[in-house]
């Protein structure tokens, strides 16, 4: 992919009318870390730069490696300045020129404002603080870390964001820029992480209203408003590693409020086993209700939505169809196990009716070793076939199918295992989750498991997410993405693709990342991100866009050479191609590749 400068654009307004803001064609730099460089035009000689020194139009600022610098223009702008950036002010109007690298840019409400202008897109902010970074593949990303920006294209289209959102720039023909997916990161991880933040002698002026900002946001999530996920936005436009949040979805603390009355606590004290077709009424509750944490704290603590549906304290399913004709309430239909819900043999799901959203929700839900569990949604939209247990899902030789909708298994302190299993979901998840598409797996404090399985999701994206991730000996044919996260390390291993044109394999993890055996000629695009990555007998195609981070940023060294792994890097151990030749000779040379061919593939540090 090419590589071609980008100058992010980025205008700020006064918030009162009156007079014209000044120019900010200068600013005197207040602090320097490390290596910083001041490089004077039309000469292009380079000197150190220095407190006081005057900054002007059309010199440049240039940072090194964990190098950084302040300036403060007149009207009190502050701009930070990043690690490995190239940056300079624009003699007319109030712009700034964003050739490479980071900055941070806080404009006092009132006091005037500035342009980081680039070739793809303009962002019109007022009165706030944020993050703009250029990213290799000549996009960019823009956080606000308080107040609110405007993000304007030069096909009129615009974004609006506030304190806590994020937006990728995709590059696009003629330099117009595309629309990235507005996203919410977290504020408080992505702030306490940050040296244009926390990097310099003086607090930054807005530090309170960030706070503040940390703070709005830290109330919505403990509303259930919104879920920390932990997944990383990885791979819009960048390699840049950014911890996000999503709207409320699964795991989501809503601060529910339901009645819960006396029928209601026998019938979730009683166990049940059902055996014929027909629900039996007196479990039946069609009235929104909350289960007490006295009663269940696992019902109570990860009730994401008001239970309706059928109570039980151990609830046995025997009957090979179980009909929900004669349910007649609300859309949301929940088995609820106190205890544990056991599904001793296949089971069809059927007449649903207006029913999208069907949970089976127990501390412990457990599968028969072989058979059928199947739904079949016919209301309007997409339904959601939802697993939701405090322990681990283990589906062995099993058929999973979900018709006219999506499904998402998850585990909360325990594991999801797929092992010989038949999974099918021929249409995207209807409810709120934290990655889009048809099948979401998630253990959030366990491992994600998938082995000698057959992943059918030609209803879109396919996502994992858990502490770590083990994907083995398996098919996945899919309707859109596959994206997988980990807090701790990946494995993949001799799996086979089928995917839309376009389609993104995605795989980020924070340890370390081994993948064998596998070719990646159904992705158009690949991103690949963990402190070390160990490459065997994998195949990118050629023509995809392939990003792949690792903690240093560099090729470890005799490639494809069977050498031993090395911690921090990219290891291609052996059988390592791009477009069947050797991958290292589409690595750049700054990267520790050969530059023998064009630089497809991209390897660089998180930011």
């Amino acid at each position: 992919m090419k590589t071609r400068l980008l100058l992010l654009s980025l205008t700020l307004f006064p918030a009162a009318l009156g007079a014209a803001p000044l120019v900010l064609d200068r600013s005197t730099v207040t602090e320097v870390v490390n290596r910083v460089e001041h490089i004077i035009m039309p000469a292009q000689s380079a000197e150190p730069a220095a407190v006081a020194m005057e900054l002007r139009a059309p010199d440049r600022l240039r940072t090194g490696r964990d190098s950084r610098a302040e300036l403060r223009a007149a009207d009190g702008t502050i701009t930070r300045v990043g690690a490995g950036t190239l940056f300079a002010f624009d003699p007319q109007g109030r712009e700034l020129r964003l050739e490479r690298g980071s900055l941070l840019f806080h404009s006092p409400t009132g006091r005037g404002g500035g342009t980081i202008r680039t070739a793809s897109a303009s962002a019109t902010v007022l009165g706030t603080t944020l993050i703009a970074a250029t990213t290799p593949d000549g996009g960019y990303k823009l956080l606000v870390l308080e107040g609110h920006a405007q993000v304007a294209f030069a096909t009129g289209a615009k974004l609006d964001l506030t304190a806590g959102q994020m937006t990728f720039v995709r590059p696009a023909a003629v330099g117009a820029g595309a629309p990235g997916p507005v996203l919410q990161f977290d504020l408080a991880r992505q702030v306490r992480a940050s040296q244009l933040v926390h990097g310099f002698a003086k607090p930054l002026p807005s530090l309170a209203r960030i706070e503040r900002a940390i703070e709005t946001q830290a109330k919505a999530v403990g509303q259930g408003r919104f879920v920390t996920t932990g997944f990383l936005v990885f791979a819009a436009t960048s390699e840049t590693q950014v911890n996000g949040i999503e709207t409320a979805g699964p795991d989501a603390d809503d601060n529910l409020r339901g009645e819960f009355t006396t029928p209601q606590r026998i019938a979730l004290n009683t166990s049940v086993v059902l055996a014929g077709a027909d629900l039996p009424e007196t479990r039946l509750f069609r009235t929104p209700l909350l289960v007490p944490a006295t009663e269940s704290v696992f019902l109570n603590k990860e009730s994401d939505v008001l239970v309706t549906g059928l109570l039980a304290d151990n609830l046995t399913i025997t009957a090979p169809t179980l009909s929900l004709a004669a349910w007649h309430g609300p859309a949301e239909f929940q088995f609820v196990g106190k205890a544990h819900i056991d599904l001793t043999g296949s089971v069809r799901f059927t007449d649903l009716g207006n029913v999208n959203f069907l949970r089976l929700f127990s501390p412990h839900v457990l599968f028969p070793a072989t058979g059928t569990v199947e739904v079949t949604f016919v209301s309007d939209g997409h339904g959601t076939f939802y697993v939701d247990a405090g322990e681990t899902l283990t589906l062995g030789q099993v058929t999973f199918a979900s018709h006219g909708g999506g499904v998402i298994l998850q585990s909360h302190d325990g594991d999801v295992v797929l092992d010989g299993t038949v999974f099918h979901a021929d249409a995207p998840i209807g409810a709120p989750v934290v990655v889009g598409g048809a099948v979401n797996l998630h253990a959030p404090n366990g491992a994600v498991s998938v082995t000698r399985a057959l992943v059918d999701a030609p209803g879109g994206t396919v996502s994992a997410q858990g502490k770590t991730l083990t994907l083995r000996a398996s098919v996945f044919n899919l309707g859109g993405n596959l994206w997988l996260d980990s807090a701790g390390a990946i494995s993949l291993d001799t799996l086979t693709f089928a995917a839309p044109a376009g389609a993104v394999f995605q795989a980020t993890g924070n340890d370390v990342l081994t993948a064998r055996t596998l070719d990646f000629g159904a992705f158009a695009e690949i991103n690949l991100g963990a402190r070390t990555l160990v490459l065997e007998s994998v195949h990118f195609p050629g023509g995809a866009v392939v990003r792949l981070v690792s903690e240093n940023g560099l090729l470890a060294p005799n490639p494809n050479t069977g050498a031993t792994t090395l911690p921090g890097y990219v290891n291609f151990v052996r059988d390592v191609t791009y477009d069947n030749r050797p991958a290292q000779d589409y690595v750049a040379p700054s990267a520790g590749g050969t530059g023998a061919q064009p630089a497809a593939i991209q390897i660089s540090k998180p930011n």
